[in-house]
């Protein structure tokens, strides 16, 4: 398996861990009663999906530069808008990843933060949806710039991950504006 190939499968396991804590962030905030396995609770459960897709998409960016057939540098990672293959669908990851690496370091830290800003810096994971579905939607996985293949398994499962993203987020807004 080429490293390139590794990276997209795990980038693929941090948006599924990611649909999956924005399911559970939803079941946290609706109040939803009920007895999960192991004695996990629903915020525990939420913190070990949101560190597991960090670290997914963590492993995911890390691994692209070590594959010499994505031509990518390390420095194409922090400014991705110059890089040879797919500019825009990168720019699109770093700024979905910048978005969510601030929600993750501020959940990190939210104990030493105010409650409205900590709240405030949690809301950028819905902000972060955008361009992260524009990425991976976009992406051509083998960095070959081909077009989009919609019923390529892969991508299928990308955009599953994604509905279930912007359903839980609709969800939430719509229940958001009930209460008020």
């Amino acid at each position: 398996m080429e490293t390139i190939e590794a990276s997209g499968i795990i980038g693929m396991i941090g948006l599924a861990a990611l649909a999956a804590n924005f399911i559970i962030g939803i079941c946290i905030w609706s109040s939803v009663s009920y007895q999960l396995p192991f004695s996990l609770t629903f915020l525990q459960l939420h913190k070990i999906t949101g560190y597991s897709a960090a670290i997914s998409i963590l492993i995911h960016i890390v691994l692209i530069p070590l594959d010499p057939k994505s031509e990518f540098s390390w420095t194409d990672l922090l400014l991705p808008a110059w890089t040879q293959h797919q500019p825009l669908a990168n720019t699109f990851g770093s700024v979905a990843f910048y978005l969510l690496g601030l929600v993750v370091i501020s959940s990190y830290f939210k104990d030493q933060l105010k409650n409205t800003l900590w709240r405030t810096l949690h809301y950028l994971s819905y902000f972060a949806v955008v361009p992260l579905i524009l990425h991976s939607i976009i992406t051509d996985p083998k960095l070959e710039d081909r077009p989009i293949d919609w019923l390529d398994a892969e991508k299928l499962f990308v955009i599953v991950c994604c509905l279930v993203i912007l359903s839980v987020s609709f969800f939430r807004f719509k229940q958001r504006k009930k209460a008020n």
